[in-house]
């Protein structure tokens, strides 16, 4: 049997080994001291321009102006970034929900059909307003979007090689050039036909260096850029080479390469579909492209996007929309997502339609009735994004974007209660009791302050309980932030790992120190801010508990002062 291995295991890895010597390996452990994110916000809606179903990151109005176009959606993400009270968040996301296709548009060869396929940049039916025209013979390109500064392009071309047979003794001697390949032939003389595969050649210059090295051809490299593929050469049918030198061309590749450097194009590509790469017609004036469409904004729309937002790493939920059926989806979204199952904790805000009494809020809020969200109301009154010299009605929906900017840039224990909004005023000014009727029935009002300050009064859920944690909205946040970034911390950390002591120790020391820094982070209050932790093994199941006092907003402060009259024996 021989000598018995000596096993190193470590890092849940093992090795046996039997040579003498100093062995090492490297098991790296992922840090629980970061935290998962915690105001990753998103608005959904309908726009005219973006990308539909996928995260639009935006640092600011500007960015999304360039990237939505119009429409609704836009008007939230501009809201969101001015909430008022001094707060700027640092980035909002944007989702398109209505799915918009592209333009597109083929560049055809009479004789061989589709060459080239082009799509627009952008999603949605201005992109049909982009045009196209090539001209004199394929050598200049003009692209223009709407009133734009034409983009124009002449002198198109590019010689890649050029190839002669230097064997004068041949009958003939001619080269072909199809989509896969360069093939020589040659009739009676010393030299010999050659068949060059493009895919055991793949560059100019690994075809140029391979018919040189051929006796009786003589092959130069034109080309700037030595590593352009092969495979892009232009077709060429049985041309003489019998001493005569012909340059080998990619003239439809460079047309391609102009197309793909505009900003309006986001792909053009050969169509490998046709048999032959060959230049493609001129154009007798502008071509459109065409087939592009806004797309429906509807239910369905919703139920794709809802699902697809499943996978992103998203807290905060807000949307343009004022129907309540959405709003309906989006909190049934949100609470599969804080689900055992769901993983993905998160909250919503949304508001109502413009010109709404407090009764239909107050409607609204019961029929949503979730601890993971927030209804807005009223409305507000600003000036005109389009035309800043008027001033028009917001619906509350846009209250609500302006909510979800204030919570992605307090910290997680600061509510936006009492917080300054940036309106000119409310569409309706409530009073005292109307503002209490909203709060008891799970409405978030904007109030008007006696001093005249337009704030926020109070951030409640629409959760139609009086558990104080489901009915504030920053004590659910808190409440939803600790549990995905404790849950995060030990599945990173310890499963699929061998259950050991070692590892049993581990668990508590990560535990005990993510409660610790939730109490640095103000997420816990009170003496102890947290207690009673336990942890239970049972086979393969690591249980944990343990209690604590999540920190509340300071709501109220009752003074009571009492007057005595001064005597004096």
């Amino acid at each position: 049997m021989g000598v018995k291995s000596a096993t190193f295991q470590s890092g849940g890895l093992l090795s046996q080994h039997r040579l003498p010597g100093a062995y090492s390996r490297l098991d790296f452990i992922k840090g629980t001291g970061g935290l998962v994110s915690a105001a990753n916000a998103v608005i959904m809606g309908d726009s005219r321009g973006g990308e539909p179903n996928k995260l639009l990151w935006f640092t600011g109005p500007a960015d999304a102006e360039n990237v939505l176009r119009d429409g609704d959606l836009l008007d939230a993400i501009r809201h969101a970034f001015r909430p008022g009270g001094g707060l700027t968040p640092q980035a909002i996301a944007a989702w398109r929900v209505n799915a918009g296709t592209r333009a597109v548009r083929e560049f055809t060869e009479a004789g061989a059909g589709n060459q080239i396929d082009v799509t627009a940049w952008d999603y949605g039916l201005h992109t049909n307003q982009l045009k196209i025209k090539l001209e004199t013979t394929a050598t200049k390109l003009t692209i223009q979007f709407q009133n734009n500064t034409a983009e124009i392009t002449e002198g198109i071309g590019k010689d890649s090689l050029s190839i002669t047979c230097t064997d004068g003794t041949v009958t003939t001697a001619t080269v072909t050039i199809s989509k896969t390949s360069l093939i020589t032939t040659i009739v009676d003389g010393s030299a010999v036909s050659l068949s060059c595969l493009f895919s055991a050649f793949p560059t100019i210059e690994d075809l140029v260096n391979y018919i040189n090295d051929q006796e009786h051809y003589t092959c130069l490299l034109t080309t700037l850029v030595k590593t352009d593929p092969s495979s892009e050469l232009d077709s060429l049918s049985a041309t003489d080479i019998k001493g005569v030198v012909v340059v080998a061309t990619s003239d439809l590749q460079a047309i391609i390469d102009v197309l793909n450097d505009s900003p309006w194009i986001d792909t053009a590509a050969f169509d490998t579909a046709s048999s032959i790469r060959i230049l493609p017609d001129d154009d007798t004036g502008w071509v459109y492209l065409s087939g592009a469409v806004d797309g429906t904004y509807d239910a369905t729309a919703w139920g794709v996007s809802l699902t697809l937002l499943e996978q992103e790493d998203i807290q905060l939920i807000g949307t343009s929309d004022d129907v309540a059926a959405t709003h309906a989806l989006i909190a049934t979204h949100c609470a599969a997502m804080c689900a055992v199952a769901g993983k993905a904790e998160r909250q919503f805000i949304v508001g109502g339609a413009a010109g709404e009494a407090v009764s239909a809020a107050v409607t609204r809020a019961e029929n949503l009735t979730s601890e993971y969200g927030m209804l807005a109301y009223p409305g507000f009154k600003h000036y005109d994004f389009d035309d800043i010299t008027s001033i028009i009605t917001y619906k509350p929906s846009y209250y609500a974007a302006k909510l979800i900017g204030a919570n992605v840039a307090l910290s997680l224990n600061e509510p936006a209660t009492f917080k300054d909004v940036d309106v000119l005023e409310w569409e309706k000014v409530l009073t005292i009791p109307e503002a209490e009727q909203l709060i008891k029935a799970g409405v978030c009002p904007g109030i008007k302050h006696k001093t005249g300050r337009l704030l926020t009064g109070r951030t409640v859920t629409t959760y139609q309980g009086t558990d104080l944690q489901r009915c504030e909205f920053s004590m659910m946040r808190e409440a939803l932030f600790v549990s995905r970034d404790l849950r995060t911390a030990v599945e990173e950390s310890f499963i699929g790992r061998a259950m050991s002591n070692n590892l049993l120790g581990k668990v508590d020391a990560v535990a005990y120190g993510k409660l610790s820094q939730y109490n640095d982070m103000g997420l816990f209050t009170g003496d102890p801010p947290y207690w009673g932790y336990k942890k239970t093994i049972n086979g393969d199941q690591i249980e944990i508990e343990y209690d604590c006092y999540l920190t509340p907003p300071t709501n109220f402060i009752f003074i009571t002062s009492h007057m005595h009259v001064y005597a004096s024996a």
